[in-house]
């Protein structure tokens, strides 16, 4: 994997960049599993640095972004399906709220949609879906348990027949390389006045700078991490204005939170009554954005 390092801030290019937080991980050692959604290495992570004029923080040396779309391609992800429920939670949520801005019967693309589940639920809320995947084997499970036939590669390549009243980016900012390049490509999905929902980790929340150098948002598949300003700056360069903000919470069953920690829990006569227990988890270190896209 080739590695560019980086003089300027790749948000703003401003100059005043610093290290953040030295690297863990070894790119070289690095696998297609090591980008699964449902990784739990937390604390592995690129070298970090800021930048002192907008507070965007990015991985630098830079990884080569097409062999990161080689790892998303080539990567599985089973148990990912498995925490459905949990997740249909997190996802029906925001689909509330979404609703009233972009009502059902609207047309909705998801970013990023992994297996379906968000999608599945959009769909079944009345909404008119399509989906971006990068990822072949979550591209099948999407067709296998929904029916959803998504499209495969990344968002750069993907030609819609018409605007989106709706577009939605559900942790998936993080993830790219180039944030400019890849917004641009998305802001030409969604149509005048048309909604974009983005969830991403907050890098200046309380608990990052509580949990230093572990917090679970640390891992090898996230090589940019936004706050407030510097997030609110991205969507302005490309056309947008928030409407709401908000922090967004997470819902897991007690078994997956539990295997996240404790991996020999799995098979276990515990994994039937850990998983019909649900839990809410708000650590307030995710923001969840609705912005609208200027009037032409």
């Amino acid at each position: 994997m080739n590695l560019t390092p980086l003089e300027r801030c790749p948000l703003c290019r401003g100059g005043r960049i610093a290290l953040f937080r030295k690297g863990t991980l070894e790119p070289r050692a690095l696998r297609a599993d090591d980008f699964r959604i449902t990784d739990r290495h937390y604390g592995s992570r690129w070298t970090l640095f800021s930048c002192r004029d907008c507070g965007f923080v990015f991985a630098n040396p830079v990884p080569d972004a097409e062999a990161i779309e080689r790892f998303y391609a080539a990567l599985e992800d089973e148990e990912y399906s498995q925490e459905g429920e949990g997740r249909g939670r997190n996802f029906a949520a925001i689909l509330k709220r979404l609703g009233r801005l972009a009502p059902p019967g609207s047309a909705l693309l998801d970013v990023g949609a992994a297996s379906g589940i968000f999608l599945n639920l959009a769909r079944a809320a009345g909404f008119r879906v399509q989906g971006i995947e990068p990822s072949r084997s979550l591209v099948a499970d999407a067709e296998r348990l929904y029916g959803l036939r998504l499209f495969h590669g990344p968002a750069e390549r993907f030609a819609p027949v018409e605007p989106f009243a709706a577009v939605t980016l559900l942790d998936v900012l993080e993830h790219v390389t180039d944030p400019h390049s890849f917004l641009a490509a998305v802001a030409r999905f969604v149509a005048p006045g048309g909604t974009l929902v983005v969830v991403t980790p907050d890098i200046a929340s309380l608990a990052a700078r509580l949990m230093g150098g572990r917090w679970w948002h640390y891992r090898a598949a996230h090589v940019n991490f936004f706050h407030r300003r510097s997030l609110e700056r991205l969507l302005a360069d490309h056309g947008f204005a928030v409407v709401r903000r908000r922090r967004f919470a997470w819902n897991f069953s007690a078994y997956y939170l539990a295997t996240r920690l404790l991996p020999f829990l799995k098979g276990t006569p515990l994994q039937r009554p850990l998983k019909a227990l649900h839990l809410r988890l708000q650590l307030f270190d995710s923001w969840e954005v609705y912005a609208r896209k200027a009037e032409k």
